[in-house]
């Protein structure tokens, strides 16, 4: 039978059920009755009957099976109610059950004569249950999408939306079944395989429940009706493209010469979190740029200015199939002290990959809760939690006592990697862009070599050390609080007093609002800013048509409270430093530090992505002149452009280009399709694909209950007053937001010391940072969102 015959003769879906249980070996269909839902009223006592004799002493599910509920080009999967676990020989649970779904039809329009209800014995012992999906729904990738749940034991968790429960997904190349290694998983495929040979069809929407016997049974089968809007040539290119990717992974899972590890994970958020910066399918030119910037050689030369060992000549980035990953390895290997025995190294190294491996959910949080990158007053205790039997007792003293040295350096700031030393840079960057500020952007490519120059030396390499002292003072504001002299309230206390260039842009937007700040002179100081930093389609604050409209700000004393240490916590503090010999620095000038490298951070960064920003410019200026538009000129490489500066061609610039934006457009609808995991720790990642279940990074200690608002890269012309805003990614565009009154802020990718989480401390603003996909994808469903800092939660609210 094929699913075309089954819409053209109008089978409901109960009697697409009946009509492909006899030819299923592998799925059990649980057995159903219909019965018409208009005649139910003058026939109640009957059809009573009947499911009392067809399911005697059962629980059952009463489920709608209305005429218009699925077809061929349309479907209304779960516009209609069903009711699960009705007992079979209680007449009234029965009728009211059945009034539920028929009210439901009702509620919706007319009943119709041909509208039927099905009544299925409920299944029971069940492992697992969900929905499966066997292409890409939006795209059409060749994807066995299997949305589940594995705990709660009931099977309608996953297409009620029940966000406790509902939370894990899983991708499987239609291709890769092979590579599969879960017996369970393995089941439903093929019981889905064969389901598709019966149907005929390829493009299905299933609700399935697995037995503890693994016993797969099919609930509901109906077509995926998007697929007419598919672009049907992509699977191939994505089957090819993942040949590429898979040898690729292979050959860098290997011992890389001159770097510690035996192999390595690869990651979407660890180290400088590129998916949040550029996004997880990234445009050529945005991601060019940022691995030129940043992750080819700015981000391993600041470290080694910092004493960090370096792992010459490697990019901490690698692109798969068009999608931003971490080399961890490489990250690990940056995190040693240049002076630490090489045989630590490599065992750190290779304790810390196989607890990435292990611990997953850690993944945008490896500088905290998996590896030691700096001395802090609770290293004891860290050196046993995360290194444990590891190291010997006499490895243990050398890894702690390098680390001591190298942190007391920097805070002390007597060397080349000082706040200081890098803040000189970022000034002198700063010089240059003031003159270049009023001056329109020319037109000549050769310009990019010296703003990338400059960008490189005076910007990326200083603002990393900038951004590695920020991780040094919040891993001693923690350590402060674990060995008990403060509390989080105090850390929370302490972010939210130091005044950083957000501050002063609250400040500037409420006297922008107000007149007592020129439209000219915000824009001089911060018109550079955009959503995208690295996304030449994102607007510029400057081209903007209204940037503040008629939003309700936040009051100006917001970020104005100061904090100071307590007697007490002062001396215990002194105490510390004493105890560990440091005579180097006292209390005061560490609080100091922590203070400057907040704001050092967050300046650093402002001060550099002015910079990308008028290169953008620059691109998109040459792009008109030549007749290409900003989003034709976003899909060429960084390195094409820099080309016409040094190469002659055989065609017009619009032609070259034009023809490399093409090639690089197709890519990324690739890119686009393909699904790749945040952690691949084994080629078979490459092709079998779980959503990772993040958890979120929480900032403050605060709740909120509140309407939630989705932010795009366009400023919204919703006010945002008394709203939990969603965002992507962090992103110092998004600065403007902290002028209104949110009373929230949710991002989908985000570590604990990510630019929006330092953002929401600074101004006490109770935050979810980095809740992942699955989790952020369930809150655009909704309108209103509960955050709870303390206990950890995200609920949303129906």
């Amino acid at each position: 039978m094929s699913t075309s015959i089954s819409m053209a003769n109008a089978l409901s879906k109960a009697r697409i059920l009946k009509s492909v249980d006899d030819a299923l070996v592998i799925f059990k269909v649980p057995k159903i009755y219909i019965f018409n839902a208009a005649n139910f009223k003058l026939e109640s006592g009957v059809i009573i009957k009947a499911l009392s004799d067809e399911f005697p002493c059962n629980s059952i599910a009463i489920r709608s099976s209305a005429t218009d509920e699925d077809g061929e080009l349309g479907a209304l999967a779960g516009e209609y109610d069903s009711v699960l676990n009705v007992s079979s020989d209680n007449t009234k649970e029965v009728i009211q059950a059945i009034d539920v779904v028929i009210a439901s039809y009702e509620k919706k329009r007319q009943l119709s004569p041909s509208d039927e209800i099905m009544a299925q014995k409920m299944v029971k012992n069940i492992s697992m249950s969900g929905v499966i999906f066997t292409h890409d729904l939006n795209t059409g990738a060749p994807y066995y999408v299997i949305n589940y749940d594995d705990q709660s034991g009931v099977t309608d968790t996953v297409t009620s939306g029940n966000s406790k429960h509902s939370n894990r997904t899983i991708y499987i190349h239609r291709d890769s079944i092979d590579k599969l290694h879960s017996d369970r998983f393995k089941k439903i495929v093929l019981a889905v395989q064969e389901l598709e040979k019966v149907m005929g069809s390829q493009f299905l929407d299933i609700e399935f429940a697995l037995g503890k016997d693994l016993t797969p049974y099919l609930l509901q089968v109906r077509s995926i009706t998007t697929h007419a809007n598919w672009n049907r040539s992509i699977s191939k290119s994505i089957n090819n493209t993942l040949t590429g990717v898979q040898l690729f992974v292979q050959s860098k899972l290997k011992r890389m010469n001159g770097v510690y590890g035996e192999n390595t994970v690869l990651g979407q958020m660890p180290d400088w979190n590129p998916v949040e910066m550029i996004g997880r399918a990234p445009r050529a030119l945005a991601s060019s740029l940022y691995q030129t910037l940043i992750t080819d050689y700015a981000w391993r030369e600041a470290r080694s200015i910092m004493g960090y060992s370096n792992p010459t000549g490697q990019p901490l980035m690698v692109m798969l199939a068009g999608q931003p990953f971490i080399d961890t390895r490489l990250s690990f290997h940056s995190y040693m002290p240049n002076n630490l025995s090489p045989v630590i190294a490599e065992k750190l190294v290779n304790l810390w990959i196989n607890c990435l491996k292990n611990s997953p959910e850690l993944h945008d949080k490896i500088e905290f809760e998996v590896a030691i990158t700096t001395y802090s007053f609770d290293i004891d205790e860290k050196i046993e939690q995360l290194i444990g039997s590891a190291l010997n007792q006499n490895e243990k003293r050398e890894f702690r006592k390098a680390h001591f040295q190298q942190t007391v350096q920097l805070i002390k700031g007597s060397g080349c990697g000082s706040i200081s030393q890098a803040l000189d840079k970022v000034n002198l960057l700063n010089s240059k862009n003031e003159k270049r500020h009023g001056v329109d952007p020319c037109s000549d490519p050769s310009s990019l070599f010296a703003m990338i120059e400059d960008c490189i030396q005076l910007g990326t390499i200083p603002f990393s050390i900038l951004a590695r002292h920020g991780f040094i003072a919040k891993t001693i504001l923690l350590s402060l609080v674990r060995v008990g002299v403060i509390d989080y309230s105090s850390v929370s206390q302490i972010e939210s007093s130091v005044q950083t260039i957000a501050s002063e842009l609250v400040v500037d937007m409420n006297y922008l609002k107000m007149g007592k700040m020129s439209n000219n002179g915000f824009m001089c100081k911060y018109g550079h800013l955009r959503p995208g930093t690295y996304d030449i389609i994102s607007q510029r604050y400057d081209q903007m048509e209204s940037l503040i409209g008629d939003s309700e700000f936040s009051s100006l004393d917001k970020s104005i409270k100061s904090f100071n240490l307590s007697k007490k916590q002062h001396q215990e503090i002194t105490k510390l430093l004493t105890r560990e010999g440091v005579v180097e620095f006292s209390t005061d000038d560490l609080m100091n530090y922590i203070n400057e490298a907040i704001i050092g951070r967050e300046y650093g960064k402002f001060v550099f992505t002015r910079t990308v920003s008028d290169m953008l410019e620059l691109i998109a200026t040459f792009a008109k002149k030549h007749g290409l538009s900003r989003d034709e000129i976003s899909h060429v490489p960084l390195n094409s452009l820099l080309s016409v500066a040094k190469n002659s061609i055989e065609t017009t610039v619009e032609d070259w280009l034009r023809d490399i934006s093409n090639k690089e457009l197709r890519r990324h609808e690739i890119s686009t399709a393909i699904r790749l995991p945040q952690l691949l720790v084994d080629i078979e990642g490459v092709h079998i694909v779980p959503f990772q279940v993040s958890h979120p990074n929480f900032i403050t200690q605060k709740k909120v209950t509140a309407p939630c608002l989705m932010l795009h890269e366009e400023i919204n012309k919703d006010s945002l007053s008394g709203k939990v805003v969603l965002i992507t990614g962090a992103d110092p565009g998004y600065d403007w937001i902290f002028s209104q009154k949110i009373v929230g802020l949710i991002t989908k990718y985000g570590g604990v010391n990510s630019h929006m989480a330092i953002r929401c401390a600074e101004f006490g603003i109770p935050a979810a940072i980095g809740c992942g996909e699955q989790i952020f994808e369930q809150l655009l469903t909704t309108n209103k969102v509960h955050i709870d800092c303390a206990t950890g939660m995200v609920n949303i609210i129906h």
